[in-house]
């Protein structure tokens, strides 16, 4: 169920497309997952910054390794500790 009360496109049978899933405001693209785009960018500024290192693995996800010798993995919806 839809966090408004209704029901969500997928539970209504329609799909969704990436397109749907963003939006332009402002002339930038938006995310319909703000949280996620905040995270994102930290990553990047962490990779950016050399504080850490990211690497494409079998499954689709990401591994990133920070300086401090930890790496997480970045799933679609989740970020697991590995180490």
């Amino acid at each position: 169920m839809h966090p408004t009360g209704g029901r969500h496109r997928k539970e209504r049978g329609q799909k969704v497309s990436s397109t749907a899933a963003t939006q332009r405001v402002g002339g930038k693209r938006r995310s319909a997952e703000p949280a996620k785009t905040i995270v994102m960018a930290y990553v990047e500024r962490l990779v950016r910054d050399g504080l850490a290192s990211c690497a494409e693995i079998d499954n689709g996800g990401t591994e990133l390794t920070l300086s401090s010798g930890q790496v997480l993995l970045l799933g679609r919806t989740s970020i697991t500790r590995i180490v």
